[in-house]
């Protein structure tokens, strides 16, 4: 049996208007797995504020490892340098048992208590009866200025969506499946899984990455996560992701703008997740799914209930889908390829404007594919790029197929080609997540699908050229053979009929056959 693809809602609210984001207190502490910082807290009015007006801040609590005291270190010094607030010594004492005087001496540990960030609430949000009125419904908003727009889990996301796309948040909600506060005891791990897909995603456009979990007032925690990158035209963006995972539902939030916009982007996802409230209610948010296809490059992913941000966010600013491509690791493994057939290594040629042998690593630049025969026209499509050509010097389809499943880092396939009776070589295009099929010859076996774990979308259906011959008497097929130029779909296939497949329409479902 083959591998489940879940659904799931996410919801995306584009072309918001990114103001400047009020943060109280010292620059935070981070798990820092690679470059500088991505964004830090900026210095306000310290947690005065948040003592006279507890109401109007969220306080994040963010564990901090025992302190090794040096040589002539106070409790103060160490209370504002770890803690951002020198008047936070007395805590450090209490802690540790010391009483006046406070001795310390250089190699002493402390154990420190929790750095705290404080996070200013909207004005719209301040006071008592700040929250929505529709429980379970949460605002997207700017702590510095205002709110974003509201959203109750039953509204419809059409009202948050606008022509400019720059600057966006998705968001999801589901019964949580991993355990409330799922990564509280593992994640270091978590961090360096994600840094591992970031790097596989983004390569050598990876900028800086960083993750920091902090604990709420009621001792729930929120994970964070920011990464700056490159586009593939050298333009800087930002990706910030935070996450909850309740006693029934766990929530992701995920930012994607712009460099300039990366501290809000950042600051605006970990207010929502910091603010959200869970319901009793079973949720019923179903808006803004698209067929299955939202969940993307979950081959490098280690968590199946959450979206892959890097994905997502690569995807959003290259307007290009993102797979996992084979690549070469020496040139002792580069070859010639071998063909079954003439016309598709023709057009490869052209495509890719070789000359001489088509290599592997040639093929291995083809991502997106269509060979198309039908009445009056044939062609092939390759990464986009339209070519005509005849198919009627092929030997017969099946030498098609297998010719075309040495293209592996293919990710998209469209075949409408007639006498194919063994599409099985597809089976070896694991890198396949988006396939249509149209036949003319009966097709018995599709356990090839079993092999295709990346399949997002799987269309099998009888060619509509198929029902056009099945249509002509005999006369009038030889004419439109001769004038048409059909020559793979044809009136019978080994005495039969040409009866294709029944329509199958496979969306990020199961796919698997008895």
């Amino acid at each position: 049996m083959g591998k489940a693809v879940r659904k799931c809602s996410i919801a995306l609210i584009a072309g918001m208007a990114i103001g400047a984001m009020v943060f109280c207190g010292s620059s935070i502490g981070c798990h820092m797995l690679s470059g500088g910082r991505v964004y830090a807290a900026e210095k306000g009015t310290d947690s005065r504020g948040y003592a006279e007006k507890p109401e109007h801040y969220i306080p994040l609590h963010i564990p901090l490892d025992d302190y090794t005291v040096g040589l002539g270190e106070s409790l103060w010094g160490i209370s504002e340098s770890m803690l951002g607030d020198g008047r936070r010594w007395e805590e450090i004492a209490v802690l540790n048992g010391l009483s006046a005087p406070y001795p310390l001496h250089p190699g002493q540990n402390l154990s420190m208590p929790d750095k705290i960030f404080y996070m200013q609430k909207p004005a719209s949000q301040r006071g008592e009866g700040y929250y929505l009125t529709d429980e379970g419904a949460f605002r997207f908003q700017d702590p510095g200025v205002g709110e974003l727009g509201p959203c109750s889990l039953d509204s419809r996301l059409s009202i948050f969506m606008e022509e400019d796309s720059s600057a966006r948040v998705l968001w999801g909600i589901e019964d949580n499946e991993m355990g409330e506060d799922a990564w509280a005891k593992n994640w270091d791990s978590v961090c360096r899984s994600m840094e591992q897909t970031a790097r596989t995603v983004f390569k050598d456009n990876l900028k800086d990455i960083f993750f920091e979990k902090y604990k709420l007032e009621d001792g729930k925690e929120v994970y964070n996560i920011c990464c700056s990158f490159w586009d593939e035209k050298g333009e800087g963006w930002t990706v910030s992701a935070a996450y909850r995972f309740g006693k029934k539902n766990l929530v992701e939030f995920i930012g994607i703008g712009p460099a300039r916009h990366g501290p809000d982007m950042g600051k605006l996802t970990l207010y929502t997740a910091a603010t959200y409230e869970e319901y009793e209610e079973e949720r019923h948010m179903g808006y803004g799914e698209r067929d299955g296809t939202v969940y993307r490059g979950m081959s490098v992913w280690d968590y199946p209930w959450l979206h892959n941000p890097f994905v997502l966010a690569y995807e959003c600013v290259n307007d290009r889908n993102w797979f996992q491509k084979k690549e070469l690791e020496t040139a002792e493994e580069d070859y010639a390829i071998q063909w079954r057939e003439p016309v598709l290594p023709a057009v490869i040629k052209e495509a890719l404007d070789i000359e001489g042998d088509i290599m592997y690593s040639d093929v291995l630049k083809i991502e997106g594919l269509e060979v198309i025969e039908a009445v009056r026209f044939d062609y092939c499509n390759i990464n986009g790029e339209r070519f005509d050509t005849d198919w009627k010097d092929i030997p017969n389809g099946n030498a098609l197929i297998q010719d075309i499943s040495m293209c592996e880092n293919l990710y998209s396939l469209r075949v409408q080609i007639g006498d194919v009776s063994d599409f099985s070589p597809l089976g070896e295009l694991e890198r396949l997540e988006e396939l249509k099929i149209q036949a003319g010859r009966t097709v018995k076996n599709l356990f090839f699908l079993d092999k295709l774990n990346n399949l997002r979308i799987c269309i099998l259906e009888k060619a509509s050229q198929q029902t056009y011959v099945d249509s002509l008497s005999d006369k009038l097929w030889e004419q439109t053979c001769e004038e048409e130029g059909l020559s793979s779909f044809r009136k019978e296939y080994d005495g039969e009929p040409g009866l294709a497949f029944e329509y199958f329409d496979f969306r990020g479902r199961t796919v698997g056959h008895e």
